[in-house]
């Protein structure tokens, strides 16, 4: 089984909303570790940003959080709709690497991550949510996004991770 990590919208523009920093903090911390995890198994990490922040591409509030951690052998995609999958490359990317499940993480746990979700479950990807790897608007939708669909923990990462490599 082939995995990949996506990271989605942890821009610039986001962490301005004064009552999404201590969720984007807190999810930051988890993002961080399952990134370094899955770029010591060389396993990829795809960077997905929301062309529609701030004034888009080349904008402030477009760019990547300073705190997210990145490396050259990242991959990026630009969105435009709340579903990753919709319209962009990220699922041709996705079979070009041979990706077969996907961890998905960052904002918002309301619109982006679930859609993202979504999307991935219906074109036949394996699909779970970074268990503390979400961040949102509203501290219960967050949680019950991670009750209500399926979770990843670091420590089960860290084990398939291994076991693939």
């Amino acid at each position: 089984m082939s995995i990949a990590l996506l990271i989605i919208d942890m821009q610039k523009e986001f962490k301005t909303i004064e009552h999404c920093k201590r969720s984007i903090n807190e999810a930051l911390e988890y993002i961080n570790e399952a990134s370094d995890m899955f770029r010591k198994a060389k396993r990829p990490v795809i960077i997905i940003q929301d062309e529609e922040t701030d004034d888009g591409p080349g904008s402030g509030g477009f760019e990547l959080m300073e705190e997210l951690v990145t490396n050259l052998t990242d991959h990026y995609i630009t969105k435009t709709y709340s579903n990753a999958f919709w319209k962009t490359d990220l699922e041709s990317l996705l079979h070009s690497l041979d990706i077969e499940f996907v961890v998905i993480s960052g904002f918002a746990a309301e619109h982006c991550v679930l859609f993202s979700l979504n999307g991935a479950l219906e074109r036949g990807f394996g699909a779970s949510v970074l268990q503390n790897g979400i961040a949102g608007f509203n501290e219960e939708i967050i949680k019950q996004t991670q009750l209500c669909r399926p979770v990843i923990s670091l420590e089960s990462l860290e084990y398939m991770l291994k076991k693939l490599s």
